[in-house]
């Protein structure tokens, strides 16, 4: 198949069928989130506002979520940048629902343009091609993603941009601008792009010689390189912390990088995302055998998508409302439907019930169940926690869920998770003492600590005073707990605190209520 060969309408039909699904399905969501959630707008993730608060700190001139203290919260490079604009003010709040909508866009025309050039525009396979336009939106959860409001729709939208810049250059020798933007974006987005970057690299340099590939190495390489410096030269670790927060626990801080990588593995597939994952990635082995060994160029992309694959199984990560995988989730699903069109319509029936079939399955309990709710939960705990922080108390404060209470509050904010904080993630992992966090908590004079006690039993200081716990009436949604503890950091702050306290409750939405703690009232 050569782009020429593709009738024009069907280069405009197929990507406005996936916009048309893509858009749908979004809409459907959000409007059972919004009715869940007595019609107020929420992001289904704490995160996203961790994203805005470096974008606050980014703007000051600093970088982290306190001033004056540098860290890595953000899992994304590039994300904090493009939230720059109206920082620190209200309408920052929209900006992740507006890139993520423009990612949705790019990321449906080019699902839609790779079946289109892939083979899919042929007469005998067009009406699976259409089908596959309108599904991949759906099936392939990018509208989930696009719901989550993360940098996960726009690193789909780059990986895509890679995967069809690979199908033009193998099948059409067409080397495009398209390919060297997904090379440069992805890994930028997601430092986990970039195993595919370069691997695409590596076969424009095959391709079309070291200048071409050197140039796409370096369009991948040298961003991430100067990200991993510019840390360094805060005295941060080379690697944003949530990264590290997530490569390593308190359960295999002692393990060496192997038996870490085939310990993620297991957990990996034993995540229903996970084995969608694997799914695709042994499809696309079969297809490799299938394909005529003479065809190198075919075998090429599938032996990349495999690596690429594989790669994430054993050193990424899988779920969190599915958003972890989702990007290589679409991207093999392109590699696999293009890889199956010139075997003929039994294959590729074969290949498109595959990637139904599994998606259905991993993401359907997503949509139905955790998706809907889940801003509603986010409304009621973290929400809540943030305008007692920022409203009530207007001290320093500790937390393990960092974002809605570190954005746009001007006091000191502790992460005892970690991601804003090395010292608290370092302690946590590997010096887990009883009351570890109650010195952090003295140093930054916090006066109070919301937490799960699931997750930060063992930091709970030896003197602090359980005030009372935030909970919900009708608790539901992926949440780290029901139930959110507040302490005293010192006795002899309970009854201001007791005040303060009386007045946010006083205050809450109709879902949900502070519990005081017996004996205080």
């Amino acid at each position: 198949m050569i782009h020429g060969s593709v009738k024009p309408r069907d280069l405009v039909l197929f990507p406005f069928v996936a916009l048309l699904a893509a858009f749908a399905a979004f809409g459907w969501l959000e409007w059972r989130a919004l009715s869940e959630n007595s019609w107020v707008f929420e992001y289904p993730l704490d995160d996203v506002y961790i994203h805005l608060a470096m974008s606050e700190q980014i703007a000051n001139g600093g970088y982290g979520v306190n001033a004056g203290e540098y860290a890595s919260a953000a899992s994304s490079p590039l994300y904090p940048l493009l939230l720059l604009p109206f920082a620190g003010e209200e309408t920052q709040r929209w900006l992740p629902l507006a890139w993520n909508i423009l990612g949705l866009i790019a990321a449906a025309i080019l699902w839609g343009r790779t079946l289109a050039e892939g083979g899919f525009a042929t007469a005998s396979l067009r009406p699976i091609g259409l089908v596959a336009a309108a599904g991949g939106p759906v099936f392939l959860n990018m509208f989930g993603l696009t719901y989550i409001g993360m940098e996960h729709t726009l690193h789909l939208a780059a990986t895509l941009a890679i995967v069809l810049g690979l199908v033009r250059l193998l099948q059409q020798g067409q080397l495009g601008w398209l390919l060297f933007v997904g090379i440069l974006f992805s890994p930028i987005l997601r430092l986990e792009g970039l195993a595919l970057a370069l691997l695409a690299g590596l076969i424009i340099w095959w391709k079309c010689g070291a200048k071409a590939g050197g140039l796409a190495l370096i369009l991948g390489l040298v961003p991430v390189i100067a990200f991993s410096a510019y840390l360094t030269s805060l005295g941060l670790s080379p690697l944003p912390s949530s990264v590290e927060a997530k490569l390593v626990s308190a359960a295999d801080a002692d393990l060496g990088l192997i038996q870490r990588a085939f310990g993620t593995f297991q957990i990996n597939i034993h995540k229903r995302g996970g084995l969608f994952l694997l799914a695709e990635v042994i499809a696309i082995l079969a297809l490799f055998v299938m394909t005529n060994s003479a065809d190198r160029n075919r075998r090429v992309l599938a032996g990349a998508l495999v690596l690429a694959g594989f790669g994430h199984l054993f050193l990424g990560q899988i779920g969190w409302l599915d958003r972890y995988e989702g990007y290589l989730i679409g991207g093999l699903a392109a590699g696999l439907l293009v890889l199956a069109a010139p075997l003929g319509r039994l294959v590729s029936l074969a290949a498109m019930a595959l990637l139904g079939g599994f998606g259905t399955w991993a993401y359907s309990t997503a949509w139905t169940e955790y998706y809907p709710v889940n801003p509603r939960a986010i409304y009621l705990q973290p929400a809540q926690s943030a305008r007692f922080a920022k409203d009530f108390a207007r001290v320093p404060v500790a937390v393990n869920d960092l974002g809605l209470v570190s954005w746009r509050n001007p006091d000191y904010v502790l992460d005892l998770w970690g991601l804003a904080s090395d010292e608290a993630r370092d302690m946590r992992i590997h010096h887990p003492v009883p009351g570890w966090a109650a010195p952090l908590a003295l140093r930054h004079d916090v006066q109070v600590a919301m937490i799960y006690d699931e997750w930060l039993e063992e930091a709970v200081g030896a003197d602090w005073v359980l005030l009372g716990n935030l909970r919900m009436i009708d608790p539901k949604g992926y949440l780290g707990d029901d139930n959110v503890a507040y302490y005293a950091t010192d006795p002899a702050l309970v009854s201001d605190l007791l005040a303060k306290l009386d007045a946010w409750a006083a205050t809450l939405p109709k879902d949900a209520y502070f519990d005081f703690a017996p004996g205080l009232r």
